[in-house]
C-alpha cells in the first residue's frame, strides 16, 4: 500500500496537461460507452499511437464496467501520462473480497480467480460468453496492473505509450 500511495503522490505532481481526471454521474451501464469516448478523445489529443489508444479505451472499458457492475458509486476514472507510459486507474467505494499479495497483485490471475465473475477460471461452461474475462483482457494488454483495496477500491494498469513498445 505504501508503494501505491507514494505513486499516488507522484502522479498528483504531474502537470495538468499529462492528466485528466473525472467521475462518472451514475452507475448505468451506458455510462462505460461514455467513458470510452471520453478516454478515447483524451489519448488522442495526447497524440498516443493508435495502438496504445485502441488498448487503453479497451482497459478503461473494463474496468469501468466492472465498477459499475460490482462497486458503487462514485466512480473515478483517472489517465496519467509520462516517461512513455500511460497509468489507468479506476475508484469506486465497492470493496474487494480477498486480500492483496502486496502493493501490486497480479492479475494474470495467480489466484485462479476471474474478478469479474468470483468464479474459478476455466470453470464456465459458456467459454463464449460476454462476461468473465475483463481483468484477463486488462492483464493482457498492461504492461503493469494491480489494484488497491480497502473502504474502496481502485484498479489500474500500466500501458508503454511508445509505438515500438507496442507487442
Amino acid at each position: 500500500m505504501e508503494i501505491l500511495a507514494a505513486q499516488a503522490t507522484a502522479l498528483s505532481l504531474l502537470p495538468t496537461a499529462d492528466r485528466h481526471v473525472w467521475s462518472l454521474p451514475d452507475t448505468d451501464l451506458a455510462q462505460a460507452a461514455h467513458t470510452r469516448r471520453k478516454a478515447a478523445g483524451v489519448l488522442e489529443r495526447w497524440r498516443l499511437p493508435r495502438a496504445t489508444v485502441d488498448d487503453a479505451v479497451l482497459v478503461v472499458c473494463e474496468l469501468v464496467t466492472n465498477a459499475i457492475r460490482h462497486g458503487r458509486s462514485p466512480v473515478h476514472i483517472a489517465l496519467h501520462r509520462g516517461q512513455g507510459a500511460l497509468t489507468i486507474s479506476v475508484s469506486d467505494q465497492g470493496h474487494v473480497p480477498f486480500p492483496t499479495k502486496g502493493p501490486e497483485l497480479d492479475l494474470d490471475l495467480d489466484l485462479d480467480l476471474d474478478l469479474d465473475l468470483g468464479v474459478e477460471l476455466g470453470t464456465d461452461p459458456d467459454h463464449l460468453g460476454e462476461c468473465g474475462r475483463g481483468l484477463s483482457i486488462v492483464a493482457a494488454l498492461s504492461q503493469a496492473h494491480g489494484y488497491e483495496g480497502g473502504d474502496s477500491t481502485t484498479f489500474w494498469a500500466r500501458l508503454h505509450t511508445h509505438p515500438t513498445d507496442h507487442a
